[in-house]
């Protein structure tokens, strides 16, 4: 597949026309970006009144994360109007497929940049990723610096220079500021640089991050001082619970990621027979999950899996896609991925995780941190077949508008 300079141009105009479009027409494919978006503008126009206003609002209804976001989007507003902070957040939403692309260029260098560049672009049918565009939700902003930190930590590991660790750390820790479940990448780093740096240069890491961190510190002592954490709310929101952690992580990781295997069932079946004992353990470990461990279907979020569970009033067709899930994961496990799996499944320690969380993270942190595996294999011998990911994503963004939009009607 050859693509020159100006038709690239013209695809990647089209996906931001697509989502133009969207912001017309009001989608919400992701089923409650609207209403976190006349959250996010309780918080904005808290703002616009005065900043020390915005501030008490923030910390009386119990925000966890950074005001900066919502600081930002009230002063843009103010200056320039809400149109424009409306259609240049679409805009700098617009941005993330091509940073995506940068990344996967500095990880795949012998793969068909063609190829990269459309598989990149597979961010403009995610539904979580249009509708926090057209909602001017907090999700993609932050997303915006995470794939940036990303693609300074690939840097770093081809040329190992403090410009690339201080980036690497700067993006993740706006990201943390913006959504403060990042935190678990910047450990991912930090554990990183430590195993490379002279301790000099950790001394001085170390010094850059307290700096960083300085105003997220001031924010959290008056948050904790207010004392205003809903007890009520804690308990259904923030209890932990990792096996429904790891459940849920690994039935989303084989729906965001068996596209790239069907073109490989012969590859994934010898690999079963392969480690034969461990997928027997994995069987048996599932069949007490199904046996002895309670799961929920009569609540919010859990993904894709979950809701169609709920739907047939049976726990089955989600621990198959865990059972699934958790196979495709030890095809590819090795320490490096290890790590890079728990980062995923801590970054949301409670009970309650919305399918949002990990779109479209999962796939952007599994396609450029991830090393070795099958996966990889995959796709450095080009074994995948876009035309497959391609009908894959665009009929879930379909089915997502229509299920969302008839969930209005009933």
């Amino acid at each position: 597949m050859i693509l020159n300079k100006n038709q690239k141009i013209y695809i990647y105009l089209f996906g931001i026309f697509s989502l133009v479009i969207s912001s017309i027409m009001g989608e919400n494919s992701s089923g409650g970006s609207k209403i976190d978006n006349e959250i996010t503008r309780q918080f904005i126009d808290n703002f616009l009144i005065s900043f020390d206003h915005g501030i008490k609002y923030f910390i009386i209804t119990g925000q966890v994360q950074s005001p900066i976001f919502y600081i930002l989007a009230s002063f843009i507003e103010k200056i320039l109007g809400f149109n424009f902070l409306k259609y240049s957040y679409l805009l700098i939403s617009s941005l993330i497929p091509a940073i995506f692309y940068i990344a996967l260029k500095k990880k795949f260098i012998r793969i068909n940049e063609n190829i990269l560049f459309l598989l990149s672009l597979i961010i403009f049918l995610s539904p979580y990723f249009r509708s926090s565009a057209v909602w001017v939700t907090t999700d993609n902003f932050a997303i915006i610096f995470f794939i940036l930190s990303v693609s300074k930590y690939l840097d770093f590991e081809e040329k190992n220079t403090n410009k690339n660790i201080v980036l690497c750390i700067f993006y993740i820790s706006i990201a943390v500021y913006i959504r403060q479940y990042y935190i678990i990448f910047f450990l991912f780093y930090f554990l990183k640089f430590l195993q490379v740096l002279k301790l000099k240069k950790i001394f001085n890491l170390i010094f850059l991050i307290t700096i960083i961190f300085i105003p997220y510190v001031v924010y959290y002592y008056y948050f904790f001082k207010a004392n205003i954490i809903d007890q009520s709310f804690g308990k259904n929101t923030f209890d932990i619970d990792i096996l429904n952690n790891i459940l849920i992580f690994s039935s989303l990781y084989l729906f965001y990621t068996i596209p790239f295997y069907i073109n490989n069932l012969t590859e994934i079946k010898k690999n079963i027979f392969k480690n034969l004992n461990k997928c027997l353990i994995i069987f048996f470990v599932f069949g007490a999950i199904y046996f002895y461990y309670s799961i929920s279907l009569n609540t919010f979020g859990g993904g894709v899996f979950i809701k169609i569970s709920s739907i047939l009033n049976s726990k089955i067709i989600f621990l198959i896609s865990s059972f699934l899930g958790t196979l495709l994961i030890l095809m590819n496990l090795n320490k490096n991925n290890f790590i890079v799996y728990l980062c995923l499944i801590f970054a949301f320690p409670t009970i309650i995780i919305y399918q949002k969380y990990f779109d479209p993270l999962l796939i952007m942190a599994v396609l450029t941190l991830t090393k070795g595996g099958m996966l990889n294999q995959i796709l450095n011998l080009n074994k995948i077949n876009l035309i497959y990911i391609y009908s894959y994503f665009i009929f879930f963004l379909i089915i997502s508008n229509l299920y969302y939009s008839l969930s209005l009607w009933i």
